[in-house]
């Protein structure tokens, strides 16, 4: 019975049958592969939308706060609250009279106060601070010096004094290399002033003037990829979503989340900040204005380090944010696309992908062309930087993800998984 039995598994009958169980088992793996495959596409789509989606936004968003920009509100001059400026300096900015003079030139009803914070008294920003005052005699501004230790931020560490002094509750903080236009702090009081769940008032940055191709570089991605996303996610308004570099803020709100002491310990201290107000439930807008700063990067290896430091600083910070930026840069996008639509709908990926290209490229140039009310200095100049700047991004962040130091300021941080950060030495 056993010879028998070995005798029919070893039968042609036999062998056809294991074959065909085989055969039907690969088949089920492959169909098993296909729908896996076609769900990535699916997925991939799904994402190519979501992106394109946020870039149509932010140009209606364009339209609507920056080329229709809104009016002043007409009201009573009494009923300007008082407002103190505060303008951290630490050496000499590139363009630092025109950036600091903007300061001065508010048309503000209300009273105005301009504190500037500097560490060290012999710190060359103070003679050209000195130089301003006298020419604004009539405007109520002084420089503060000192240092205070309250945590690893130098800002914080340097500002801290104005925060105390400050004669005013409604505070500007705005960075020495930022040029405002003159109607932005009166705009801004307005939507306050509107709205009394209004918390924080923020406007978005803009580079401008690049005089290296790193400064293009900085340039290129500060007015369209952050300038353009930084305008989509707000717009959602469904997080705190702040950079530091001109703020509106109560120092009474302030005070009630900790003070400004209290965020000494992050590095991104801005994002800390704004966090803070909204869980407290100030809400956070935008007025039609930017917050200019002059292209002032020197040479590639700064451009790298400073996109380095930016990305590795937002993974401690909003780590899936970080995590999922790859996915909004046109080339990393645009080929998941390109695979996704040939692998589902035979098209072919070459052609495809340069269509991607130069259909996000026309976006991005007439983002630019609109929220900058013109051209850039140079056409041919801006193209070049935006390309190099879109095929490095993607280098850039995988260098950034895998390391969690930065030096800033001439001081190397290491980051802790809280986004709390030790000085190195």
């Amino acid at each position: 019975n056993a010879m028998d039995a070995a005798s029919a598994h070893n039968s042609p009958g036999a062998s056809t049958l294991d074959a065909l169980a085989a055969a039907d088992s690969a088949g089920i793996r492959l169909r098993g592969s296909l729908v896996n495959a076609n769900l990535a596409a699916y997925i991939v789509l799904g994402l190519a939308a979501f992106q394109w989606l946020l870039i149509v936004i932010s140009h209606c968003v364009v339209q609507r706060r920056y080329v229709r920009r809104r009016a002043f509100v007409d009201r009573p001059a009494e009923d300007y609250p008082g407002v103190t400026i505060i303008r951290p300096v630490k050496g000499v900015d590139l363009g630092m009279q025109r950036t600091l003079e903007s300061s001065f030139c508010q048309e503000y009803p209300g009273p105005l106060e301009i504190l500037f914070a500097a560490e060290d008294p012999d710190d060359p920003a103070i003679e050209v601070i000195n130089e301003i005052i006298g020419r604004y005699a009539k405007i109520n501004a002084r420089v503060l010096v000192g240092k205070d230790n309250v945590g690893i931020n130098p800002k914080v560490n340097n500002m801290l004094k104005a925060f105390d002094q400050a004669q005013h509750d409604l505070l500007w903080i705005c960075d020495s290399n930022v040029y405002t236009d003159p109607g932005t702090l009166r705009r801004s009081v307005d939507l306050l002033l509107d709205n009394k769940r209004l918390g924080v008032i923020h406007h978005v940055v803009f580079s401008e003037a690049p005089a290296t191709f790193a400064a293009m570089l900085d340039n290129a991605f500060l007015t369209t990829n952050h300038c353009r996303m930084y305008l989509a996610i707000n717009a959602f308004g469904i997080a705190s979503c702040l950079m530091g570099k001109s703020n509106l803020y109560y120092k009474s709100a302030l005070d009630n989340v900790g003070g400004v002491a209290s965020f000494g310990q992050y590095l991104a201290e801005d994002n800390m900040i704004g966090q803070a107000l909204w869980h407290s439930g100030w809400g956070h807008t935008m007025t039609g204005d930017l917050a200019c700063q002059p292209a002032d990067t020197g040479g590639f290896a700064e451009y790298c380090s400073r996109r380095i430091r930016w990305v590795r600083t937002r993974k401690y910070n909003v780590t899936a944010a970080t995590l999922y930026e790859p996915l909004t840069e046109s080339i990393m996008l645009g080929l998941l696309t390109s695979w996704a639509l040939q692998h589902l709908y035979g098209y072919h990926m070459l052609p495809t992908f340069t269509t991607f290209m130069l259909c996000w490229f026309g976006m991005d140039m007439l983002f630019y062309y609109r929220i900058n009310r013109g051209s850039p200095p140079s056409w041919p100049w801006f193209v070049l930087s935006w390309l190099c700047r879109e095929a490095l991004a993607l280098p850039l962040w995988i260098v950034a993800i895998i390391g969690d130091t930065v030096v800033w300021r001439g001081q190397r941080f290491r980051f802790h998984l809280n986004g709390t950060v030790d000085v190195l030495k």
